[in-house]
């Protein structure tokens, strides 16, 4: 079975799942896609860096949206608070949360309502100009207000560009899944690992010229994706692959003829 932990020198990372879904293959690659369904998985990301509980996106929150009914099926026995939970800690114990996007099936339990009362939510301000200009119904601008509202109060932060938001969490811009859309390093001790997000979210999506129906510049998430990808092969550094529904969403990456494969880390 695969592991769900591992440590990145002085840092413990923790993979806690948030169910699966499952959805018609048009809903991402597209209208002229196959009527075949799709299975993914929500594998949500917990650091632990000195005395910052970091999570790293956030699922589909509580319950399937009203507009997604019909569109995508959640099954979960236990979901993200559960797993939290058996981990040993509490909502209340988070203190930072990363969004690598507005996504819905990212920001749930962040934003819809609010779940970890002591966390500040992080977001690229460019993640929310590009929700604001989503049109009505669209998951990245049904998430605009929250986000709107949580700078307003002071739990949501915008950031612009690349940073550090603890010691060892960085967050780096990658678009072409979205704008704004930022991966994660996390990094201690000479020793890495990857949060991909949307931009190589499976083990399918490791190759590069693989383009998903809903990448919103397919030549930046091309260029993107081999870059990272790239990256993490020299460093030998682990990725999470966030919508893996196999057991395999902890992977080492390895380039090939046709662009990368992911072999489960520790084989």
């Amino acid at each position: 079975m695969a592991s769900n932990s591992l440590e990145v020198g002085s840092l413990k990372v923790r993979v806690l799942g948030d169910g699966t879904f499952l959805t018609d293959a048009g809903n991402l690659f597209g209208e002229g896609a196959k009527k075949a369904r799709i299975r993914g998985a929500m594998n949500v990301v917990l650091v632990e860096s000195g005395d910052a509980l970091v999570l790293l996106d956030a699922g589909f929150g509580p319950e399937l949206p009203e507009y997604l009914v019909g569109r995508f099926e959640l099954k979960r026995e236990e979901n993200l608070m559960d797993r939290l939970e058996q981990a040993g800690y509490d909502a209340s114990d988070v203190t930072h949360v990363v969004l690598s996007h507005l996504d819905v099936d990212h920001v749930g339990w962040a934003l819809n309502p609010p779940s970890f009362p002591n966390a500040t939510v992080y977001v690229q301000e460019a993640a929310l100009e590009e929700g604001r200009k989503m049109e009505k119904g669209d998951g990245r601008r049904e998430a605009v207000p929250a986000v709107e509202n949580g700078v307003y109060e002071g739990w949501c932060e915008l950031l612009e560009g690349d940073g550090e938001v603890v010691e060892g969490v960085r967050v780096e811009v990658r678009s072409g899944h979205s704008e704004g859309h930022q991966i994660v390093w996390i990094e201690s001790g000479g020793d890495a690992a990857l949060y991909t997000a949307d931009l190589a979210p499976a083990k399918i999506w490791l190759d590069p010229n693989l383009i998903s129906g809903v990448d919103t510049d397919p030549e930046a998430a091309r260029k993107n994706r081999t870059e990272v990808l790239t990256e993490a092969e020299e460093r030998d550094a682990p990725v999470i692959l966030y919508h893996e529904p196999s057991e395999d969403f902890l992977v080492r990456v390895r380039k090939t003829e046709e662009g990368f494969e992911g072999v489960a880390w520790g084989e």
